[in-house]
């Protein structure tokens, strides 16, 4: 997965949920990098020792430290399922390509074939996320966000954040 786009929508997210841990966001970001584990662990060790209603207040700078790793994890994980779907969606169009160019090379063309990309059409890479896909996102950055043991609220903050950092 690219790093860096990973790090900038990541940088979007905690600018949402804690703007404070900014200052931190690249060091913190390095060190999930080099040893991604090793950075979830400590930010689980870090959570468990606070009490609940610190956790949710993301205020100090301890306790915001702790929610870079799970960000960064959350949004690798969705970007991956994202482009998982997108290459899906490709090979689909793709097989449809190939369709339409084998119909002209036999000289059979489909009666409701169309040019593709015709003016006033767009690509697949250039459509925005539809809300379905945006839905989907969400719900899995939640269950990313649960899975590595993140309260429920502080994972329906990351997930809204993701969200919003990548609509359109």
């Amino acid at each position: 997965m690219d790093r860096d786009l990973v790090r900038d929508i990541a940088r979007g997210v905690i600018g949402q949920v804690t703007p404070r841990e900014l200052t931190l966001f690249r060091r913190r970001s390095d060190a999930f990098f080099k040893d991604p584990e090793a950075e979830l662990n400590a930010a689980r060790k870090s959570l468990r020792a606070r009490p609940k209603e610190e956790l949710l207040a993301w205020g100090s700078s301890e306790a915001v430290v702790a929610l870079t790793p799970f960000a960064l994890a959350v949004v690798q994980g969705v970007l991956v399922s994202l482009t998982e779907s997108l290459a899906t969606s490709a090979i689909d169009r793709s097989r449809e390509g190939v369709a339409r160019l084998l119909r002209r090379v036999l000289r059979r063309p489909a009666a409701e074939e169309a040019t593709p990309n015709a003016p006033g059409t767009t690509s697949a890479a250039e459509e925005p996320l539809t809300a379905e896909q945006l839905g989907t996102m969400h719900a899995r950055a939640r269950e990313l966000a649960l899975a590595m043991d993140l309260e429920e609220d502080a994972a329906l903050q990351l997930a809204d954040a993701l969200v919003e950092e990548l609509r359109p």
